[in-house]
């Protein structure tokens, strides 16, 4: 089960990313970030352990 604290949207991973939403949106067409999640009919979100997971395989990259 997840919990609110545990999603990230897109304006907050731009932020921790320090790009653009338009460079978000880049990296999700190329494969580059983890698989977003769906909540409800039109609301998609990162779970943030997947984030911070990938984050980790970057630097030990």
């Amino acid at each position: 089960m997840y919990f609110e604290e545990e999603f990230i949207t897109q304006d907050q991973l731009a932020r921790k990313l320090k790009v653009s939403k338009v460079t978000i949106w880049r990296m999700i067409n190329d494969g580059r970030l983890p698989k977003m999640i769906t909540i409800g009919a039109r609301s998609k979100r990162w779970v943030s352990a997947d984030i911070n997971g990938w984050l980790q395989s970057l630097k030990h990259n």
